[in-house]
């Protein structure tokens, strides 16, 4: 699948999630607690809107999950998001979602193509493989850390410059 890549700019990475968050908002339905931990971050030379792609895939999965997952009563659904800076070179976007987990058997393959764990005429399976061309093509890395009926976050760092891979 190609993606287009165009007008590298100086972006305030905030803003392209707090416009995503806005796209999604419908799908949140006042179930769903999104908690922002934003830190000062410097201006992202990057491509935008592969960004917001991958800020869209990753924000809508964790939606799903939740939304599928069926919780203890006394546990309220959750998004956290967490931005920081590492040091002059990188920066960190950590997002967190409190739903059921990915199956150890299966964390291996989530970044492959056509994989896909929702049902057919859900999901594509191209998504997260497209988060990591998108990420990688920055120089930037993406993984997963997640838990079986603990949740999951997806860990993105970025080069604040980015020198094209």
């Amino acid at each position: 699948m190609a993606i287009l890549w165009r007008d590298m700019k100086e972006v305030d990475i905030h803003e392209g999630i707090e416009n995503t968050l806005l796209i999604l908002n419908h799908k949140l339905q006042f179930l769903i607690e999104v908690i922002k931990n934003y830190r000062h971050l410097p201006l992202v030379e990057c491509y935008p809107a592969q960004l917001n792609q991958v800020f869209m895939n990753i924000l809508n999965n964790a939606i799903d999950a939740l939304l599928d997952h069926k919780a203890d009563s006394d546990k309220s659904k959750k998004i956290i998001i967490n931005t920081f800076n590492i040091d002059d070179v990188y920066i960190k976007v950590g997002i967190i979602d409190n739903g059921s987990g990915i199956r150890p058997e299966i964390k291996n393959k989530l970044f492959d193509p056509f994989f896909t764990t929702k049902p057919v005429g859900k999901g594509t399976g191209l998504g997260l493989s497209i988060c990591y061309q998108i990420i990688d093509k920055h120089n930037g890395k993406i993984e997963v850390i997640s838990e079986f009926e603990q949740g999951t976050e997806f860990i993105i760092l970025l080069p604040i410059k980015t020198q094209l891979n």
